[in-house]
This record gives structure tokens, sequence and C-alpha cells, in this order.
């Protein structure tokens, strides 16, 4: 390399794009999920690249599998599609390794072209009737492994979701009722009403209501009667891949899992929401604040 191209190799490693620049890019890679987008799918220990086919509805949608550069040997009557699109010079397609995913797993979108949509779209709906498969079949064992790797992501868990309780749970604090109030509005995060309501015992804290009242009157964590899991809507959007990065990060930092870190951040910014007097919070803004601010 002459001397000109070090100067311009030592130039380019040393660059950094501006913030604005990398948080572009990074969204651009982390879209709303939709048919024709090519993901990886991955949990540890596990990954796949799957063809989207079918819409995502609560999160959930139907894939096909693909694997890039590798397929089934020549003599393999199994059901198959070699391909090539826009971003893979060789992918293989397997309409029978197909199933719901949810987009908890899905990591980085690596294609979303007019050929990966094309294809999307020849997949859509699934094959009625099934193909008999030849257990002998030399493509026998890896099409095992893509469905066994397939069900790995689809029972990879989920942030516990906060069901309605039958009957509400009485709360009990310290003071006279009007300091139980007050702490209700300062600590618990809720209005005047929303605090008459749950000294009324017709309802529950939330967890993340719970904890720092807990903190504030000296009791451990759990003391309090709280309904189990995170808001619906709000547990959703933690699990877009849009914040998979932010969350490993924050795992890696606190030693937690995934999942534990995923749970973490949404308490923090349902607490922030709950300081606001929105109706119904803008949960991907709340988390964008949580993200931004840690290291």
């Amino acid at each position: 390399m002459s001397q000109p191209d070090d100067r311009l190799h030592a130039a380019l490693t040393a660059y950094q794009a501006p913030d604005p620049l990398r948080e572009a890019l990074a969204a651009a890679n982390h879209p709303d999920v939709c048919p024709g987008q090519i993901w990886r799918a991955h949990i540890p220990g596990t990954s796949l690249m799957v063809l989207i086919v079918g819409d995502f509805v609560s999160g959930s949608g139907d894939v096909v599998v693909a694997t890039p550069g590798e397929s089934p040997p020549a003599d393999s009557t199994i059901d198959h599609r070699p391909v090539t699109t826009d971003v893979f010079r060789s992918l293989t397609l397997w309409p029978t390794v197909r199933g719901a995913l949810h987009h908890r797993v899905l990591d980085v979108m690596a294609e979303h072209s007019a050929t990966s949509t094309a294809l999307a779209d020849q997949l859509h709906p699934p094959l009625r009737v099934v193909p008999d498969e030849d257990a002998l079949d030399p493509g026998g064992e890896l099409l095992a492994e893509l469905r066994d790797d397939l069900a790995r992501l689809q029972a990879a868990p989920a942030v516990p979701r906060r069901t309605q309780d039958a009957e509400p749970r009485p709360l009990r604090l310290p003071g006279t009722a009007r300091k139980q109030l007050e702490l209700l509005i300062e600590h618990g995060g809720v209005n005047q009403h929303e605090a008459m309501e749950l000294l009324r015992d017709r309802r529950t804290l939330t967890p993340e209501q719970a904890r720092p009242l807990e903190a504030a009157v000296g009791l451990e964590a759990g003391a309090l009667p709280s309904t189990a899991g995170i808001d619906p809507e709000l547990a959703l959007e933690v699990e877009h891949p849009r914040w998979r990065d932010a969350t490993r990060r924050r795992a890696a930092h606190t030693g937690q899992s995934e999942l534990a870190a995923r749970i973490s951040l949404a308490a923090e910014a349902y607490a922030l929401a709950a300081r606001e007097s929105t109706a119904e919070p803008d949960w991907r803004q709340r988390i964008a604040l949580l993200v931004a601010a840690e290291p």
C-alpha cells in the first residue's frame, strides 16, 4: 500500500460518524416489521435468516426460513428454492420451515427490496398441502436443524404482560389518610383520583408504582400488593428490534439477562410516563429518552 493509501486507510479507520447520522443509520436497520423484509433472528446460541411473508400483528407474523449460501445436496427432494436477491448472491428459501415468529427475536434487517417483496408474495399464503418428506433424504438433517432452530426462536421468553386482576388487592400504607394520599401521589406517580381509587381498594398498584413507594416508606421490594407484568403496549414496544442494542448494552453493564434488561427498561419508561399527565404515553419516545441518557 502506498503512503497516500496508508493515510487514507488511517483516516477512514479513525472516522466517527456524527451522532445524528449513526442514529439515522441504526433506525433504518430497525423499521417496523412488514412482509418482504429479510431479517436475522437471534437469541444466544441460535441465529437464522428469515423472510417476512405475513403481516405482523401485535408483534408477531409469519416467516419462512432462509439460508444464505447453504442448500441441500443436489439429489435432495426436499422443497427448497434457490434464489438471488439484491443483497444475497445465493439464498435458499425453505417453504416448509415456516411459522409465526415474534419481533422480540429479530435482530437486524438485511434487505427490503422489490425482489424480496416479490418472493414474500409468492410464499403467501402458505402451502395448503405439505409434501411428504423422505426420512432418509440427504437434506433431512439440515431440514431438521432448521426446524429446531426456528422452534427455539419461537420459544424465546417474552416480557410478562399485565392482566387485569379479577379482584383489586387491598393496599395498606402507614400514616393518616392524608399522608397516604400524599405518598401515593408523590412516590406512586398517580394523580389524586387514582390515589383515591387505590386507597378505596378499587384498583391495584402496578409493580412500577409499587417499587418506588416501597422504597419511600422503608418496605422491602414486593411488600406492597401489585399486579404482575408490564403494560401490554409498553411490553410490545420494548421488545421491538429497535431497542435490542440498547437492552444488550444494559444487560452487559448490569449483568442481567436480555429479558431482565428489557423489563427494567420498561419499568423505568413507565415510571417516567407516570410523572406526566398524558393519558396515552408515547412509549417509543419514553424509551428513547432513557436510552439516550445511558452510557
